[in-house]
């Protein structure tokens, strides 16, 4: 005697009326084997009674037919799954390290490196039903194989994959009211905000983030978590978009101590953009890119402003950054400014700078593929008072070739980095790294 044979199935309670689930009619059999039987088997009179229980337990446990109807699950559309990775082989020359433990710089041997700088797999969906809100969330996995002392800016991975985005975006009013929440990048800095599958230069990002997010929010990816409301009005010839945003720095760099210190300030971060002619996008949105493959023809002039009272790591600290990004058909130009200024806790004042200027022209080859020659130039200055990188230089050169098969999908590159410096700084410390300059080959896939 199995539930089913009870003369009711789960199915059939739930299309029951609500009298035939007050009072139900029950056949397990009873009748047929009568008491006798029951006597003479008592094992089968206990199972059919089992039976009789399980099916009472379910008739209290299922949801009223109305009461079910009334549930309503907001739809996701748009669910999308994707995944990319940067492979690339470097041949670094000229690097230094300390490999003694007397902080004193010594010659390391040239090498030739393949790793995958970047890889990242990402989770994408909007919802509709009452809301306008989409979402991202990004996990990474990067630098993963890479040596120790090729010449690139970032440190080896260890197969270690965390969240790299996580963040939801409610379209409240599209033209100025997109609230965007979670972990994300502060809307401040081009190179900082422009994903590394969207530049166009070396084998990595300019090091011109390095120093902005190491001074603005303390991570070397740039996230923290936080609030912004931004908006988007593009107009014929012109569009102007705005960010302002609220965010709870975690990082010992900003904060002073791990996870936050007995003293607290806010980090607030605005941001303006300016565009003439072609707008820089149609929709509002978080993410930059630099090459629109002659489909634009416009400029963005931006500025953007970073502030974060005292806390156990400064008594103030800003950020005032300049941006431009200019695509006249083939031709794409892109340059930033960064003063990182900080007052420290025994009210010394220093101000470090950072500049790049760079420059690509698209070609077309066949198939509908791209070719682009790329110059770039990057510089800092740090103060002698700078708490970070104390009369750090660092100076850097890139020249390369994109060749985008599928646009920023599928594109492959070579470029040579000359990089140079002294004090403390992203390129050397003086005492225990100096990186050697750089010839790569480099793959991109984004599926």
């Amino acid at each position: 005697m199995s539930i089913a044979d009870c003369g009711l199935r789960i199915a059939d309670l739930k299309k029951q009326t609500n009298s035939d689930r007050e009072f139900p009619t029950v056949n397990c059999g009873f009748e047929k084997a009568g008491l006798k039987s029951a006597i003479r088997n008592p094992q089968s009179a206990i199972r059919r009674a089992a039976n009789v229980l399980w099916w009472l337990i379910l008739t209290l446990v299922l949801p009223p037919p109305m009461k079910a109807q009334t549930v309503q699950i907001p739809r996701v559309s748009d669910l999308r799954f994707s995944a990319g990775v940067q492979l690339v082989g470097i041949y670094t020359g000229g690097a230094q390290a300390e490999v003694n433990g007397d902080r004193r710089l010594e010659d390391v041997a040239n090498r030739f490196d393949f790793s995958a700088r970047r890889a990242r797999f990402s989770i994408t969906g909007r919802v509709t039903e009452g809301l306008d809100l989409d979402f991202r969330i990004v996990f990474y996995y990067d630098n993963l194989g890479r040596d120790r002392f090729t010449g690139g800016r970032s440190s080896p991975g260890d197969g270690t994959v965390g969240v790299w985005d996580a963040f939801w975006t409610w379209h409240a009013q599209p033209a100025w009211a997109d609230i965007t929440m979670g972990y994300f990048r502060p809307q401040i800095g081009r190179e900082n905000l422009t994903s590394g599958f969207q530049t166009n230069s070396s084998m990595d990002k300019l090091p011109t983030q390095v120093y902005q997010r190491a001074h603005t929010v303390g991570r070397s990816s740039g996230r923290e978590m936080g609030i912004n409301v931004g908006g988007l009005r593009n107009r014929s010839k012109w569009g102007l978009n705005y960010n302002v945003g609220l965010f709870d720095t975690s990082h010992p760099g900003v904060t002073g101590q791990a996870n936050g210190g007995d003293l607290w300030a806010p980090l607030v971060v605005s941001r303006v953009a300016l565009s003439l002619g072609q707008p820089e996008m149609q929709s509002y949105g978080i993410d930059y890119q630099v090459n629109y493959f002659n489909r634009r023809k416009g400029a963005t002039l931006t500025t953007a402003y970073a502030r974060q009272g005292a806390n156990n790591a400064f008594h103030r600290n800003e950020t005032v950054s300049f941006d431009l990004l200019a695509n006249y058909g083939s031709l794409n130009l892109d340059g930033e400014l960064d003063l990182l200024r900080r007052r420290t806790l025994s009210l010394v004042q220093y101000t470090d700078r950072v500049w790049h200027i760079r420059s690509g022209y698209n070609i077309r080859a066949p198939h509908s593929t791209w070719l682009e020659p790329v110059v770039a130039v990057m510089k800092f200055r740090g103060d002698r008072l700078s708490a970070l990188y104390p009369n750090g230089r660092d100076r850097q050169l890139d020249l390369g070739l994109n060749w985008y098969v599928r646009e920023t999908r599928v594109k492959l590159n070579v470029h040579c980095t000359r990089q140079k410096g002294s004090g403390v700084s992203n390129y050397s410390d003086g005492a225990t790294f100096l990186r050697g300059n750089m010839v790569g080959l480099g793959v991109q896939l984004v599926y």
